[in-house]
C-alpha cells in the first residue's frame, strides 16, 4: 500500500471522530511525502537542526554564501523563523505571515497571566507587532504572504531584513520564509534553516517538525563548549523524526569558544585542540550510544541506527573560517573580538605563538563540512531511493494500525447493536461507567506509582550527588621536573703567569630538580567529570521512569491487564482502540536540566600552581564550586521531579476527562443508532467490509 485514500469511509466520520482524526493526520503526512518523492526532479532536502542560538544561520552563511550575512541571525527566540533555501533563476524571497487563527492564539497567550517561556515570547512578539503596526496587524496578516524580487543577491539582502531581521518591521508577523537564489551550489538541493526545536512559538514548532520529517539529511549543530548537553540530548531523543531522515551529521559548532575556555590550561594551541577533540569526541560517542540504546529499546531501530552512524563530530567555527578567508579590513566586530582574545591567550599561555591562517582554517573546519555536504549530494540518488523504499513500509504499518483501530470500534458497535435495545442502554451506560472508572483508577494508579518511584529514585540520586561531590573536591598533587642552570666564578690565576693573577670566568651547569604542584586544568576537569556523571544519572532516571515512550508503553500494558478481564457481553477491542487514540493525542511530560556556569569560579587559576598558598586557594575555590554545583543540581533535580510529578497528575486527570467525554459521546451515538437499529447495523457492517478491503490492498 503506497498511498491509500479513505474517501470511501468519509460518511462514517461523525460515528468515530477520534479514529478519523488520526486517519486525517496520516493522510496529510502521506500526501506530502508521496508528492515530494513522486516528482521527476527531487531536490535533496537538507535540514539544519539545533537549539536556538546554536549558530545555524551564521553556519549556513559561511557554508553556502562564503560568509555573506544573507541569513540574518535572530537576536532572540521570538525573532526566529523557519527559512527554506532553494535554487531559483533570479533572486526572490517570500515571507509567510501567521494565519489569523495562529496569531489569535498568540495574542490570547500573550494576554494571559502565564509566565512560562512560551507566554513570555508570545508577549514580546505581540507587543513588538502592536508597537509597529497597531490596529493594522489584521490587514497585514490578511495578505497571507509577501514576495520580493531583486536584480541581484546584494539588493535582496538589503530588503529581507525587514521581514526576518531581529529588528525588522514585519519580523514579528512572519511565521516562515522562503529564499530562492541563482547560486550553482544550490542546484539539486534545498536547505531548511530551522528556528530551533526549542522554539517557544507553537505554530512555528509544528511547521519545523513538518519540514524535518521531510528532510533527507540533517546537520545537527551543538555548541562545542556544551556539546550534546541535556537540551540537545532531549531534542535528539524526542524530536528527531522517526521517519524521513536517512543521514545525520553532528557539527560541534563554535569551536573557537571551547578553545578559549580550555586554552589557558594548555601549553599550546595544538595541545588544546588535541585534548578537546579527544574529550568532546568521546563525550559525543558515549551520549549517542546511550541515546541509540534508548531508542532501540523503545522500538525505533531505524533512529537508533541513525544515531550510531554519526561517528566523530565535525568541529567548526564560523568566526575562525572568516579569519582565515577574509582580509583584516573586512572582519566584523565579533571576528575582531575573537582574534584579539586568541592573541591575549597566546601571549599568556602559548609562549606568544598566535594562530596563523592554516590554524584558523583548521579550527574553522569548513573543508570537512563542505566534504560532508558534497558526499551527501553525491549520494543523493541512493538516499532518495532509501527514502522511497522506507516510505512504503512506514505508511503501510501506520495505516494498518489506524484502520485496525477503526475496524475494532465499528465491530464492537455492530455487536452491541445486534444484542441490545434502547431499554438496555441505561444498564450499558452503568456498566460502561463502572469499567471506565476501573480503567481510570488503574491507569491513575500506574501514573501515581511512577511518580512515587521517581521521587524515591531522586532521593537515591541526590545521595549519589553528595558522594560524587566528595570525589570531585579531591585535587591530587602532581610531581614535575625542571632543569635549573647554575653559574659559578672560576679563577683563571696561574702562579706561573703573573698576567693571569686576579682574573676569573663564569662556568654554567644544569641541574634537574623535581617539584610538586596542583593543576588548574585538573580542577576544571573534576568539575566537568562531576557534572557529566550527575547529568547521566538524572537523564537515566527520566528515561527509565517518566519518558513519554516509557509512560505510553506502561499505560498500554496496564490497559491490557484491565481489558483482558472481560465479561461475556463485553468486547474490549473498541475500547482499547479508543484509548489508543486518546493516549496518542495527550501531551507528555518532559525533563529539562541546565548546566550552571561552574567554571567561572576557577577562571583566575591557570597552569601549574606550585606555591602552597596558591594551591590552597585553588582547592578552596574548587570545593566551593563543587558545593555550588551540587546544590544547583540538587535543586534542579527536586524542581524537575516535582514538575514532572505535577505533569503526571495532570496527565492522569486529562486521561480520565478524555475517556469520560469519549464515553458520553459514544453513548449518544449508540442511542441514535439503536433508534434505527436495523439500518445502522447494515451501515456499520458495510464499514467493516470496506475496511477489510482497504487492509487487503
Amino acid at each position: 500500500m503506497y498511498l491509500t485514500t479513505f474517501d470511501t469511509l468519509t460518511s462514517y466520520r461523525p460515528d468515530f471522530p477520534e479514529a478519523f482524526a488520526a486517519l486525517d493526520e496520516w493522510q496529510r503526512d502521506a500526501e506530502v511525502r508521496c508528492a515530494r518523492l513522486s516528482q521527476e526532479q527531487i531536490p535533496l532536502s537538507i535540514g539544519v537542526m539545533g537549539q536556538i542560538k546554536a549558530g545555524k544561520s551564521s553556519f549556513l552563511n559561511q557554508l553556502l554564501f562564503n560568509g555573506m550575512p544573507l541569513l540574518p541571525e535572530a537576536a532572540t527566540p521570538k525573532t526566529a523563523n523557519l527559512t527554506r533555501i532553494h535554487h531559483a533563476d533570479t533572486p526572490c524571497f517570500t515571507a509567510y505571515f501567521y494565519a489569523p487563527e495562529s496569531w489569535a492564539a498568540l495574542e490570547k497567550l500573550a494576554d494571559s497571566d502565564a509566565q512560562d517561556i512560551a507566554a513570555c515570547s508570545a508577549r514580546e512578539l505581540v507587543q513588538q507587532a502592536r508597537k509597529v503596526h497597531g490596529a493594522g496587524i489584521a490587514a497585514q496578516l490578511a495578505q497571507g504572504q509577501v514576495k520580493l524580487h531583486a536584480e541581484n543577491v546584494n539588493e535582496l539582502q538589503g530588503r529581507i531584513n525587514e521581514y526576518v531581521g531581529a529588528e525588522g518591521r514585519f519580523t514579528p508577523l512572519v511565521e516562515s520564509s522562503e529564499l530562492g537564489l541563482p547560486l550553482p551550489q544550490l542546484i539539486g538541493i534545498e536547505i531548511v534553516d530551522t528556528p530551533g526545536m526549542n522554539d517557544p512559538v507553537v505554530s512555528r514548532t509544528d511547521k519545523t517538525r513538518t519540514y524535518m520529517a521531510q528532510c533527507d539529511v540533517v546537520f545537527f549543530l551543538s555548541p562545542s563548549a556544551r556539546l550534546l548537553d541535556d537540551s540537545d540530548q532531549q531534542l535528539l531523543a524526542a524530536q528527531l523524526p522517526s521517519k524521513g531522515v536517512k543521514r545525520l551529521v553532528l557539527v560541534a559548532a563554535q569551536f573557537d569558544s571551547a578553545i578559549q575556555d580550555d586554552g589557558f590550561h594548555r601549553d599550546s594551541l595544538a595541545e588544546c585542540e588535541t585534548h578537546l577533540r579527544k574529550r568532546l569526541g568521546e563525550r559525543a560517542r558515549r551520549n549517542m550510544e546511550q541515546l541509540a540504546a534508548q531508542r532501540s529499546k523503545q522500538g525505533f531501530a531505524d533512529v537508533a541506527d541513525l544515531l550510531r552512524s554519526i561517528g566523530t563530530p565535525l568541529f567548526a567555527s564560523t568566526y575562525a573560517q572568516a579569519l582565515a578567508s577574509l582580509p583584516p579590513e573586512r572582519w566584523n566586530d565579533g571576528q575582531r573580538h575573537v582574534h584579539q582574545q586568541f592573541e591575549e591567550l597566546a601571549e599568556d599561555a602559548w609562549q606568544g605563538i598566535t594562530p596563523n591562517a592554516d590554524d584558523w582554517r583548521r579550527i574553522g573546519g569548513f573543508v570537512e563540512l563542505q566534504a560532508a555536504l558534497d558526499e551527501a549530494m553525491d549520494d543523493k540518488e541512493a538516499i532518495l531511493n532509501k527514502q522511497r523504499s522506507a516510505l512504503e513500509k512506514e505508511l503501510d504499518c501506520s495505516s494498518t494500525r489506524l484502520l485496525g483501530n477503526l475496524y475494532d470500534q465499528a465491530s464492537e458497535r455492530v455487536a452491541f447493536l445486534q444484542s441490545h435495545e434502547i431499554a438496555d442502554l441505561n444498564s450499558h451506560a452503568t456498566q460502561a461507567n463502572k469499567r471506565l472508572q476501573n480503567i481510570a483508577n488503574t491507569l491513575s494508579g500506574y501514573i501515581t506509582n511512577q511518580a512515587n518511584t521517581a521521587r524515591a529514585q531522586a532521593r537515591r540520586i541526590s545521595n549519589d550527588l553528595r558522594q560524587g561531590a566528595g570525589r570531585a573536591r579531591n585535587l591530587e598533587e602532581r610531581t614535575g621536573s625542571e632543569t635549573l642552570t647554575h653559574s659559578v666564578r672560576v679563577s683563571d690565576s696561574r702562579w706561573y703567569n703573573p698576567f693571569s693573577w686576579g682574573t676569573s670566568h663564569t662556568e654554567r651547569y644544569d641541574e634537574t630538580v623535581s617539584y610538586h604542584y596542583v593543576a588548574a586544568s585538573d580542577a576544571l576537569e573534576n568539575l566537568r567529570t562531576y557534572f557529566e556523571a550527575s547529568r547521566s544519572k538524572l537523564l537515566a532516571l527520566f528515561d527509565e521512569l517518566i519518558a513519554p515512550d516509557v509512560l505510553s508503553v506502561g499505560l498500554r500494558r496496564e490497559l491490557l491487564v484491565v481489558l483482558d478481564t472481560r465479561s461475556e457481553d463485553f468486547d474490549p477491542r473498541g475500547l482499547r482502540a479508543l484509548i489508543e487514540t486518546i493516549l496518542a493525542s495527550l501531551p507528555w511530560p518532559q525533563l529539562k536540566l541546565e548546566a550552571p556556569d561552574a567554571k567561572a569560579a576557577l577562571s583566575k587559576f591557570y597552569g601549574e600552581l606550585r606555591d602552597s598558598s596558591e594551591a590552597a586557594a585553588l582547592r578552596e575555590s574548587l570545593a566551593e564550586a563543587v558545593e555550588n554545583l551540587q546544590q544547583s543540581l540538587a535543586k534542579q533535580l527536586e524542581k524537575a521531579v516535582q514538575l514532572v510529578c505535577d505533569q503526571l497528575d495532570s496527565l492522569s486527570s486529562q486521561l480520565q476527562a478524555a475517556l469520560t467525554a469519549s464515553l458520553a459521546a459514544e453513548l449518544e451515538r449508540l442511542h441514535a443508532a439503536l433508534a434505527d437499529k436495523a439500518q445502522q447495523v447494515k451501515r456499520l457492517q458495510a464499514l467493516v467490509a470496506e475496511i477489510d478491503k482497504l487492509r487487503k490492498l
